[in-house]
């Protein structure tokens, strides 16, 4: 690059700095925001401790997993052992996911979400078969960062982070893919 062309890019940078500076001076605003905007205070989606359950139920489009916790261990709906780890790592993630944003309002258009019908259903009930999480997944957000859910009874969709993706295909037995996007 020539010296003409560097001097060209310094005073286009200045003249764009100084426009956005004037841009704050003149009409008050900051070029940064002051405060970061707030994130909600919502419980995260399992309020239980992984000990308190005793099923976990993934239903997606074309398949259902169910893992029963026994006096040995995890075992899916045929009585096989599963790894005990996984499971409870799964527990733990959902104890742990905090919903990044809540869209309150938004019922009246859950399909734009991929949650009419949704595309797949996560289930956590303790000993008694007591409900401690019902909650739909719909598909991911515009910028791939999470996906949205929605607790049952309720019309607020959540938009819950792409961790819970991954943890969820933790579920999935070795060789299966993974639900499409």
């Amino acid at each position: 690059m020539t010296p003409r062309a560097t001097l060209g890019w310094i005073t286009a940078a200045g003249v764009l700095l100084l426009a956005v500076w004037a841009d704050g001076v003149l009409t008050g605003r900051s070029v940064l925001p002051e405060r970061p905007l707030p994130t909600p205070d919502t419980p995260p989606l399992l309020a239980a401790p992984p000990s308190a359950v005793a099923r976990l139920e993934w239903i997606g489009v074309a398949d259902r997993l169910t893992f029963v916790r026994t006096p040995d261990g995890w075992h899916d709906a045929a009585g096989h052992p599963q790894a005990t780890d996984v499971v409870e790592t799964v527990l733990e993630s959902l104890g742990s996911l905090h919903p990044r944003a809540v869209l309150e309002g938004a019922a009246t258009n859950l399909a734009e979400y991929g949650l009419a019908p949704a595309r797949e259903r996560i289930v956590v009930s303790d000993d008694r078969g007591g409900t401690l999480l019902a909650m739909d997944v719909g598909t991911r957000n515009p910028a791939w960062t999470g996906y949205y859910a929605r607790r049952d009874g309720r019309d607020e969709v959540l938009l819950v982070g792409a961790l819970l993706r991954r943890e969820l295909d933790k579920l999935r037995p070795v060789g299966q893919d993974t639900v499409p996007p």
